[in-house]
């Protein structure tokens, strides 16, 4: 009995803690890893060429709060090698407006439903962000405003 009961309790600490170490739930309780990997962000900030002039501010405000020392980049697609922004193309109905902001070494990507969602998305990101050494950092994975599902 005693035997099972040793057992047991090891199995609980193995399978158990070590998931309780490496995830933690936020204040908004969505998952967040608490080992979260950054990568070094020197891409420009990039957005359609038919967007507002509104919605070219807030890249260029994004650019400026990214330290970003290239200007803007206004395209007709997605150069990859950037941090690119669509707004008003994500508007699922029915449905809650959001954004969708994914982060990958090489580029990254930022959906949101209208102009004053893709203002919440950027202030996101700018208190997501860390400065090391002078130069920006972003976490690499998906930050949204939606309820997430999983997480691996």
């Amino acid at each position: 009995m005693v035997r099972l009961f040793i057992f047991y309790l090891s199995l609980f600490g193995f399978l158990i803690l070590p998931a309780s170490e490496s995830i933690v739930v936020s204040q908004t309780g969505q998952f967040k890893n608490s080992r979260q990997t950054f990568a070094a962000w020197p891409w420009p900030v990039a957005l359609p060429s038919d967007n507002s002039p509104e919605i070219k501010a807030a890249a260029d405000r994004l650019s400026k709060a990214l330290k970003n020392p290239l200007a803007v980049i206004q395209t007709d697609q997605n150069p990859v090698c950037a941090l690119w922004l669509e707004i008003g193309s994500w508007n699922p109905n029915p449905s809650t407006p959001g954004y969708v902001i994914l982060i990958q070494p090489g580029g990254g990507q930022i959906l949101a439903s209208d102009l004053k969602l893709l203002e919440k998305a950027i202030s996101r990101l700018n208190q997501q962000k860390r400065i090391r050494n002078g130069k920006t950092e972003l976490p690499i994975g998906v930050i949204t405003s939606y309820p997430t599902i999983s997480e691996s």
